[in-house]
C-alpha cells in the first residue's frame, strides 16, 4: 500500500485517475485544434460546475474547527471564484458572452449530477470526505495542466494557452499541492473501516471528471 493516502486511492482507483484525464476533449485541447463551439460549450457548464464547486468548499470552511484549515479552505474559495472562474469569464468574452449570460447557463444533466455529488458530500461529510471527492478534480486538473505545458503545441498562438497557463501555472499549482498535503494530513492514523467510502467518492470524482470531458466533446444538454 502506498504511503499517502493521496497515493494509496490512485492506486485503488484501477487507473481512472489517469483515464479521467485521458479523453479526445483533452487531446484537441492539447494540439489546439479542438472546435471552438465544443470549447465554449465546456466553459458555460465548467463555470456552472466551478459555482457549485465553491459552494461545497464554503460549507466545508463553515464546518471546519481548526482556524488554521479554516483559513486554508477560504483561500481555495477564493482561488475558485477569482482564478478560475475569471478564466472562464475572459474566454468567453472572446465570443460575445457576457457575465450575465455565463450565470444564467442551465447546467446539463451531467453537470448538475456532480455539483449535487459535491454539495452532498459536503453537507453530510467531513473535511476529509470532501477533499476526497474534489481532489479528482482539482489536483487533476493540476497534474492536466503541467503535461500540457510541456505539449510541443503549444505555441504562442496556441488558443487555449491562457487556459494552460491558468492550471499549469504555480499559482493553480501551489493550491493542488495544499490539497494533497491537506488529504494526507487528514488521513493520518485513517481506521481502515473508512478506506471503502473514501475510495467510494475518489472512484466517483474520476468518473465525473471524464464523464464531464464527454458530455463537453459531444455538447451534450437536456434532451427535452
Amino acid at each position: 500500500m502506498a504511503d499517502s493516502l493521496f497515493a494509496a486511492l490512485k492506486e485503488r482507483s484501477g487507473g481512472l485517475w489517469a483515464r479521467a484525464q485521458e479523453h479526445p476533449f483533452v487531446d484537441g485541447m492539447a494540439a489546439g485544434d479542438l472546435p471552438r463551439a465544443k470549447f465554449v460549450h465546456y466553459l458555460k457548464q465548467d463555470y456552472a460546475y466551478l459555482t457549485g464547486y465553491s459552494r461545497a468548499i464554503a460549507l466545508a470552511t463553515a464546518k471546519t474547527a481548526d482556524l488554521k484549515r479554516m483559513t486554508e479552505f477560504a483561500g481555495l474559495l477564493n482561488e475558485t471564484l477569482t482564478l478560475e472562474m475569471q478564466l472562464h469569464r475572459d474566454f468567453c468574452a472572446q465570443f460575445n458572452i457576457s457575465p450575465d449570460d455565463l450565470a444564467a447557463v442551465e447546467p446539463a444533466p451531467l453537470c448538475q449530477a456532480y455539483v449535487d455529488f459535491c454539495i452532498s458530500t459536503a453537507a453530510t461529510g467531513d473535511t476529509l470526505e470532501l477533499l476526497t471527492a474534489l481532489i479528482p478534480c482539482g489536483v487533476g486538473y493540476g497534474e492536466l495542466g503541467a503535461r500540457l505545458m510541456r505539449h510541443p503545441a503549444l505555441a504562442p498562438d496556441h488558443p487555449y494557452r491562457q487556459w494552460v497557463y491558468t492550471y499549469g501555472g504555480e499559482e493553480y499549482q501551489e493550491y493542488a499541492r495544499w490539497m494533497v498535503a491537506a488529504l494526507d494530513e487528514l488521513g493520518t492514523g485513517l481506521p481502515e473501516i473508512r478506506r471503502p467510502r473514501l475510495e467510494q467518492l475518489f472512484v466517483l470524482g474520476c468518473r465525473y471528471e471524464w464523464l464531464f470531458w464527454e458530455m463537453a466533446w459531444s455538447e451534450a444538454g437536456w434532451p427535452v
